[in-house]
């Protein structure tokens, strides 16, 4: 009997022993793996950018852009001035063409080395380390420290992942941290701290509003369908939703005709005109998407929907490159795909092991990082390794 006893001790004390090692395992993997996905990333965004110094003279007109503000507002220059959207939109500083004051975040730190580079490793930063607020969410929804690793690798290897940080700084692209630690919240219903991070991913751009508007949608679709009498019911998907709206339209309504010459928002003009290329292209990365994604999202229209609306902005535009891989449009596409997939994954039972073989094949096929992506789908995928060649 006491052998008995004891051998039940002994085995339920190494099953939470395993139990542990498990856990401290996935994290530290995890972390492991983000560390590679940052030195990789930035090794080959850095490169592209010296090869474009060399070529060209000068880094990309984004980079430009942005360093140049940084510099002549910490420099006493004027605030936030670049003289490339002065001459392209008659703005007297960045707020003329997008409102993100994210940027007065990064004054510190770029006080520090005033070097424009230190701004696309931010950015890689940024991103991948966007994996550890989404292995939160994934553990909390799905109870299952397993299931979450293998959705965060996921998210690393992902083609769209690669693309935002192929090349150039955008601020934008530093929302998308915030946005899975929004979620998280939402999840542990921790309200304000949910606001918090949604005033973070507010202040990366102005259209980072729709991002809250789309998980307002997938919230009341996700938990009552199409009874719209039942929506209202959700008061925090509705507190999102107005305030996803407000600082939409207080943006390009308000603050950023205040600071151009012309006094109104300089991209109504990508609306116009034919947009039929790029919408083939944005239907070809919807796909290379959803199957990222293991089609999930497709079997039910409230998890497929908020995709699909941030998807329309780029997909209703006359600059092909928003249809393509490779471009920072897609900041917040990618985090609510994985956020939807989440939840899809709570419902629906799949081998995540499959998750990642997908993840892989598609980061060899249509990665920007991919010298395979360059030989198969050259016009569709923006290679930033085309100088290989």
């Amino acid at each position: 009997m006491g052998v008995r006893i004891l051998h039940k001790v002994l085995y339920n004390l190494a099953s939470n022993v395993r139990a542990m090692m498990r856990r401290v395992n996935y994290k530290r993997t995890l972390l492991i793996t983000v560390f590679v996905f940052i030195i990789v990333v930035s090794t080959l965004n850095v490169m592209w950018e010296l090869i474009v110094l060399r070529v060209h003279g000068s880094y990309d007109n984004d980079l430009k852009v942005f360093s140049e503000s940084l510099e002549t507002t910490i420099n006493g220059e004027g605030l936030f001035f670049n003289e490339i959207e002065w001459k392209a939109h008659g703005a007297w500083n960045h707020f003329g063409t997008h409102n993100s004051p994210i940027l007065f975040l990064l004054l510190p730190v770029y006080a520090i080395w005033q070097e424009p580079l230190l701004l696309n490793v931010l950015q890689i930063l940024f991103v991948g380390f966007g994996a550890l607020p989404l292995f939160k969410l994934a553990r909390e929804v799905l109870k299952d420290e397993r299931k979450a690793f293998i959705i965060s690798i996921s998210y690393l290897l992902n083609p769209i992942t690669h693309g935002i940080v192929r090349h150039d700084f955008h601020p934008c692209v530093l929302g998308v941290p915030f946005m899975f630690l929004f979620a998280y919240y939402v999840a542990k219903n921790e309200t304000k701290r949910a606001l918090i991070a949604a005033l973070l991913v507010l202040s990366v751009k102005e259209d980072a509003g729709l991002f809250l508007i789309a998980y307002a949608m997938f919230e009341v679709l996700r938990k009552h369908g199409f009874r719209i009498e039942l929506w209202f019911k959700e008061r925090q998907a509705v507190m999102w939703a107005l305030l996803g709206t407000a600082w939409f339209l207080i943006s390009i309504f308000i603050v950023i005709p205040h600071f151009n010459v012309a006094h109104k928002y300089p991209y109504f003009a990508l609306y116009e005109g034919d947009k039929s290329k790029t919408f083939a292209f944005a239907s070809l990365k919807l796909a290379v998407f959803m199957i990222s994604l293991a089609l999930l999202p497709l079997r039910d229209f409230a998890y497929f929907a908020p995709i699909a609306a941030l998807w329309l902005e780029n997909a209703l535009a006359n600059r092909p490159l928003q249809g393509a891989i490779g471009w920072q449009h897609d900041y917040m596409m990618l985090p609510m795909g994985f956020i939807v997939l989440v939840y899809a994954l709570k419902e629906r039972d799949f081998n995540l092991k499959a998750l990642i073989r997908l993840n892989f094949i598609l980061m060899l096929l249509f990665s920007p990082f991919s010298p395979l992506s360059k030989l198969l789908f050259d016009k569709f995928v923006y290679n930033a390794l085309w100088w290989l060649y």
